[in-house]
């Protein structure tokens, strides 16, 4: 609000949000525009021109013309400008444009037609400006992903005419936001930069581990309430971005409460650990956009899926000098950050899980974040056996914990924290049974006695009477042999 109060009052505003992908940065604008109803909020992004160029100057002009005048419009100006429409005859029909001075006029009926060189380019960056002292109004333009514009190279250099423009305006305040950190920050802070001073800078990062737990227990909606303890273990495997969490939300309340731990891991499962899940496809992508086609800059992140480390400890990974590996360090760019001890670690934890999930044997990870103790247990000793594990939904995996994949090869795991021998109620083994049958999984019970000891149990060789009991005799010794008998 303070940033508005000064454009009212007449101080030439410009603030820019540094932080990462989808954090929230252009949903402050678009809050602020909601809650601020004297002041006209116009919003662009970068890579709405690709590959950016200064045609996006254009679009910004047009899109600040239709906010001006866009209650008298029949059509809006950016649509007709971009089916190559002419602007006139809607233009004509609106009384305040035909009261705007002859050089206004001018120029927005040119923003259709005109071609774009860097003297039109100054004409569209001034338009909101000349608008705003013709109207007696206030202009908020934001532009995400700012940091774009530092690789535009046509005629003149692009940054020093966007800031000799902006800086003589008073009515339009300007806010920029950008995902490329380090590139965003250098450019409005650098001694040499064109806009050295002139902005102030905000920060927006993941929210703290309490906003967080709150954003995900005033989100269920009503009659669905995620419960504090499991909004306390999301938040524990997630962190705090909040577009990560919005999403686990989501794929929580889809279901139907109760909202338990069963419910969390199939939710992660679904969203994270999974090819097409909405996460996993966003964090693919900005993977694919980091890496490209490079196996060195793939094998960076693979070395920092696991933790911090040294840049020898990298160059070593990667099997790369170490300058190399400086190289693809800085290539990289915010996917990774130096840490004050002087190692490397990825930016993003979440990223991580994600790529220790894409190893071969990775599958082991999900139950490392979200599986008790005795899952995990579990979990690693097949994932070393060549297993895949996935968490199923409650409907579909029935009375098994686990699901382990091989090739074509089902197996339900039933995990039992206890040592030999295990007894189990009638019931509940006719039900083990009953929905192996159904599904057509072989089946078998994992025993967890301490950490380190695992055993898995062939059913077969169980001894029934009140209950059922299985003990050493159905220790499986070799279970891939077993699976494949």
């Amino acid at each position: 609000m303070a940033f508005v109060a000064g454009l009212r009052a007449g101080a030439n505003r410009w603030l820019a949000i540094i932080g990462p992908r989808k954090v929230g940065k252009t949903s402050l604008i678009l809050e602020l525009s909601r809650r601020v109803s004297d002041v006209d909020f116009v919003v662009v992004d970068t890579q709405e021109v690709s590959p950016p160029s200064l045609e996006l100057f254009r679009t910004c002009a047009l899109r600040v013309a239709d906010q001006a005048l866009g209650r008298e419009l029949d059509n809006s100006l950016e649509v007709l400008a971009a089916t190559a429409e002419d602007l006139d005859v809607v233009l004509d029909g609106s009384a305040t444009f035909s009261a705007l001075p002859a050089r206004i006029k001018t120029t927005i009926r040119s923003l259709g037609r005109a071609e774009m060189t860097d003297d039109f380019a100054r004409l569209c960056l001034d338009l909101p400006e000349r608008l705003a002292e013709a109207l007696q109004r206030h202009i908020v333009i934001a532009i995400d992903e700012f940091q774009e514009l530092a690789g535009l190279s046509r005629g003149a250099d692009v940054l020093p005419i966007i800031r000799s423009t902006w800086q003589r305006h008073r009515r339009v305040g300007y806010v920029v936001s950008g995902s490329g950190r380090t590139l965003l920050e250098d450019m409005v802070t650098r001694q040499h930069s064109p806009f050295f001073q002139h902005f102030t800078l905000m920060y927006v990062e993941p929210f703290a581990r309490a906003e967080a737990i709150a954003l995900l227990t005033a989100d269920g909606g009503p009659g669905r309430p995620l419960p504090l303890a499991l909004a306390e273990r999301a938040v524990t495997a997630l962190g705090g971005h909040p577009f990560y969490l919005q999403l686990l939300g989501e794929a929580l309340t889809a279901r139907d409460p109760p909202y338990d731990d069963a419910a969390l891991k199939e939710a992660l499962q679904e969203v994270l650990f999974s090819r097409t899940g909405r996460l996993a496809l966003y964090l693919q992508l900005g993977f694919d956009r980091a890496v490209g086609r490079s196996t060195y800059l793939a094998a960076v992140l693979d070395a920092l899926s696991g933790g911090a480390l040294r840049m020898t400890d990298i160059a070593a990974h990667i099997q790369a000098g170490t300058a190399d590996a400086a190289r693809y360090l800085e290539r990289l760019g915010d996917v990774v950050r130096k840490r004050e001890d002087g190692r490397y670690e990825l930016d993003d934890p979440v990223f991580g899980l994600w790529l220790r999930w894409r190893r071969p044997g990775g599958a082991v990870v999900p139950m490392t974040v979200i599986g008790d103790a005795a899952e995990r247990e579990v979990a690693t000793v097949l994932a070393h056996l060549g297993f895949d594990l996935v968490y199923q939904a409650r409907a579909s995996r029935g009375a098994f914990d686990l699901l382990a994949t091989r090739g074509a090869a089902q197996l339900g795991i039933q995990v039992k924290r206890s040592p030999l021998p295990l007894s189990f109620r009638r019931t509940e083994w006719q039900r083990m049974a009953a929905d192996a049958k159904r599904l057509g999984w072989r089946w078998a019970v994992a025993s967890v006695d301490k950490p380190g000891t695992t055993h898995f149990l062939d059913p077969a060789k169980a001894r029934r009477g009140d209950t059922v009991r299985l003990g050493k005799p159905a220790i499986i010794e070799n279970l891939i042999a077993w699976l494949d008998g």
